[in-house]
């Protein structure tokens, strides 16, 4: 069973941004044939193996235009651009918690990810929530997640110690909190 979960997982993973690339792509298409098409009727030839010369047009401009989009996307203004546009999708409600939520789905190896699952020691009891990151100053920022919603909660600054790291899945995590703590056996060591 877990091993459909996972697959079922990861093909949704693998087809969100493979259909919006293809949306996207099938419309920059239809523009290029609108603009195209008048300039293939100025050829002498109006198909080349029963292909309009118009749609061959327009798939040529539109590969030209990835190609200069791919070597533009390798410049470091290009990485500087993305990171504001990351920085200012966080202030949307919901989009951090998407973001982080997709990579620990996506079960990436990077050195850091948006939001890493924590337990937070409080005076008398602990609450799972999500490390955003570390401050110079030793704090931790932490989003403290409601149940059994995840998508509202508060951000909070803790001093180190009271943040212990938990080995599960941003997925797992969330679970947790979405059935109100039910099944936290399993994560009884950690918790």
């Amino acid at each position: 069973m877990k091993f459909i979960k996972t697959t079922i997982i990861g093909g949704l993973v693998f087809m969100v941004p493979v259909v919006i690339v293809t949306a996207v792509v099938g419309k920059a298409l239809e523009i290029m044939k609108r603009v195209a098409t008048p300039m293939g009727h100025m050829l002498p030839v109006d198909s080349i193996g029963g292909v309009a010369v118009g749609n061959l047009l327009a798939l040529s401009v539109l590969a030209l235009l990835c190609f200069v989009a791919g070597l533009v996307a390798r410049s470091k203004l290009a990485k500087k651009v993305y990171r504001s546009l990351d920085t200012m999708l966080l202030a949307i409600p919901g989009y951090a918690f998407v973001k982080g939520f997709t990579d620990g789905m996506a079960d990436t190896q990077e050195s850091t990810k948006s939001l890493i699952p924590v337990l937070v020691s409080f005076d008398d009891h602990e609450q799972i929530g999500f490390e955003i990151e570390r401050l110079a100053q030793g704090k931790v920022v932490v989003y403290l997640p409601g149940a059994p919603s995840p998508w509202s909660g508060s951000v909070v600054y803790f001093s180190a110690e009271r943040v212990k790291r938990l080995d599960l899945t941003v997925a797992q995590a969330s679970n947790n909190i979405r059935r109100l703590g039910r099944g936290s056996q399993r994560f009884q060591e950690q918790i």
